[in-house]
């Protein structure tokens, strides 16, 4: 009988042993999720895989890791929709449980988030969407933007085509969707202040493919103004900018562009077309400073093409999102000390010093860029430089 009580004794002990885990060894954190968005489909496929790659290059420069502990990266295909960039962040907050929402190209995918983002209190890095109200009246603790505001680095464009490029009239043309008409309010506000006229609006919907009714317009105020005006991105950025060439207009009236029109992800299917063309920008492949060259180095290196501003504005994300979690030990759980170690997060970028503003916006120079070839490629090389612009900035006449 004793014998079977000390078996059952032993017995009971083992599987207690088994069930009970060894208070000498810590369990290992769970990883952070970042949940990131972007469209890898229709008018913005190039830029969404532009974001994704500048954000990875950066998560693997760390070791996919924030003070020991693991960061875990799911992506989704907002499609550059409205309506599919909600339902996606809902399956990364709900069902992926994500600790951190990023990326985003849409300024429409971006407005359509913010009140759910908001309701979960889920903190969102903003890595492109310019969707100006976000860090201004429609501003919420939860929400930054590493990239820059509609508007922003329009009001620099403006206040310089003016005062440096000696330009008095303008025909505006721009994808008819809130980044477009934004950005054009931004050119338009500090253009108008300085004394400048624009004569004509003109906003061709998405995913234009024929800009032959748009163009015909441009035309004829030849010899009538100073320079047009564009913003379009993506494939519609490529198309315009052929088009407008082919429609002989390039030498006659002048492109003075927000940086999307000829971004690096677009100029090798503009070559010749984009050369000579003007634009304003927050990041230019051509900055010549240690830390951008050290970027190109990277991204050239790992992806075998150049980068442009959406690569850099993903790399961008991911650092200020790094930064922060270092500076809370990894514990992301303490979502206060975060969104805090957020805000005063500041870092020598590609583009240049950047920080965030009070409203979560970022500052940082404006870059005047012109396409040129080079050693047989074409690429964006500076101008001149317009420094510490934020949402807000305005010229003094």
């Amino acid at each position: 009988m004793m014998k079977k009580v000390s078996f059952v004794m032993i017995a009971f002990f083992f599987l207690f042993s088994l069930m009970v885990p060894d208070r000498g060894v810590a369990a290992a954190p769970e990883p952070i999720k970042i949940g990131f968005m972007a469209p890898y489909v229709g008018v913005f496929t190039k830029f969404g895989s532009d974001l994704r790659d500048g954000f990875k290059l950066y998560l693997d420069e760390v070791q996919n890791k924030v003070a020991g502990r693991e960061i875990l990266f799911l992506n989704e295909d907002t499609e550059g929709k409205p309506e599919v960039g909600l339902v996606k962040t809902r399956k990364l907050v709900e069902k992926d449980q994500v600790h951190i929402l990023a990326g985003i190209i849409s300024s429409g995918v971006a407005y359509a988030v913010r009140d759910y983002v908001i309701s979960k209190k889920v903190p969102l890095v903003i890595c492109n969407a310019g969707a100006n109200k976000l860090t201004q009246d429609q501003r919420s603790p939860y929400i930054f933007r590493a990239s820059f505001a509609n508007g922003q680095q329009d009001l620099a464009g403006g206040w310089y085509a003016y005062a440096k490029m000696g330009v008095r009239k303008v025909i505006m043309i721009g994808s008819d969707y809130a980044a477009g008409r934004e950005k054009a309010g931004g050119f338009m506000k500090s253009f108008k202040y300085m004394g400048g006229e624009v004569v004509e609006e003109i906003y061709p919907p998405l995913e234009t493919n024929d800009f032959a009714p748009y163009l015909a317009k441009i035309a004829n105020y030849v010899g009538k103004v100073d320079r047009v005006w564009a913003f379009f991105a993506g494939s519609d950025a490529i198309r315009f900018v052929n088009q407008y060439d082919e429609y002989g207009l390039k030498n006659k009236i002048k492109l003075f562009c927000e940086e999307g029109v000829t971004d690096e992800a677009n100029i090798p299917s503009q070559k010749e077309a984009a050369l000579g063309i003007e634009s304003y920008a927050r990041y230019c492949l051509g900055y010549d400073s240690p830390e951008n060259k050290r970027f190109i180095r990277e991204y050239r290196k790992k992806y075998n093409y150049d980068p442009g501003s959406l690569s850099e504005g993903g790399y961008v994300g991911a650092k200020f999102i790094a930064k922060a979690l270092e500076a809370v030990g990894g514990k992301i759980e303490n979502q206060e000390g975060f969104l805090k170690a957020l805000k005063s997060v500041k870092f020598e970028a590609p583009r240049g010093p950047i920080r965030f503003d009070d409203h979560q916006n970022v500052i940082f120079n404006t870059f005047i860029e012109r396409v040129e070839k080079r050693e047989g490629k074409y690429n964006n090389y500076v101008v001149d430089i317009i420094p510490d612009v934020d949402q807000y900035w305005m010229p003094k006449k």
